[in-house]
């Protein structure tokens, strides 16, 4: 008998489905290094929000910075974190800075109610007096300090971990590592003012010989420990 009553449709059925191509593609960017991956899938497989905003002057703690660069910044280089100290570790030098200006405002009031003389100094003289303290003295402290917490910087990549040391305007040390490089990384989070603040101190430990990093008193310090391990458990596709 020939075969008439063979349903084809059933027959091709049969035959294997191809996958695919959308789920082909997801998996291929599962397992795609890091460095290979577009700017919108890495942040959704770190849990980053894309915030592309300016880093300002008084920026702590900042996600996906889109206008920040740096000097040696590679073209597939994507910012991932910037971190600085907390603003509020600068509470101690701010008070002081508060307090010396008002030490001539101190000496003209003592001054006004004959607790000393000020005979021997004309207005003029005052004047400088004043100018030079407040021009150099005062403003230099300020400087000095702001700087100091403004250009100590930590920047964490999808290829590099940097940090930027700067102390005192002339001294500048600056380190970087590859995340295949990392080997660990914790941090410390003790006291009432830090947990209520949430910073603390990030360590992050290389291989071997090579530099060991630290992140001291920056924000958040529980989000930066979660993103690094994230492109930890995926450097081994690297």
């Amino acid at each position: 008998m020939p075969d008439i009553f063979i349903d084809k449709t059933k027959e091709e059925n049969k035959s294997p489905k191809e996958p695919s191509p959308d789920l082909e593609n997801i998996a291929d960017k599962e397992s795609m290094p890091l460095e290979k991956m577009d700017k919108t899938h890495l942040l959704k497989n770190l849990g980053i929000k894309a915030h592309g905003g300016r880093v300002h002057a008084f920026s702590s703690y900042f996600e996906t910075p889109s206008k920040l660069h740096f000097s040696n910044k590679l073209n597939e280089e994507i910012m991932l974190l910037f971190v600085r100290k907390h603003f509020i570790t600068n509470t101690p030098w701010i008070l002081k800075a508060l307090a010396m200006g008002l030490v001539p405002v101190i000496f003209e009031f003592l001054g006004a109610f004959g607790f000393y003389s000020t005979d021997f100094l004309e207005t003029a003289g005052k004047f400088i007096v004043y100018f030079f303290y407040y021009f150099f003295i005062f403003s230099g402290y300020i400087l000095v300090h702001y700087m100091t917490w403004f250009y100590n910087i930590g920047l964490v990549t999808n290829l590099r971990v940097i940090d930027i040391d700067f102390s005192d305007i002339v001294y500048e040390d600056v380190a970087a590592t590859k995340i295949s490089q990392l080997e660990d990384v914790h941090y410390k989070q003790i006291g009432i003012v830090r947990s209520v603040f949430d910073y603390g101190d990030v360590f992050v430990q290389t291989a071997g010989t090579n530099r060991n990093f630290e992140f001291l008193a920056i924000p958040h310090p529980e989000n930066v420990i979660r993103i690094i391990n994230s492109m930890l458990g995926r450097k081994s596709h690297a």
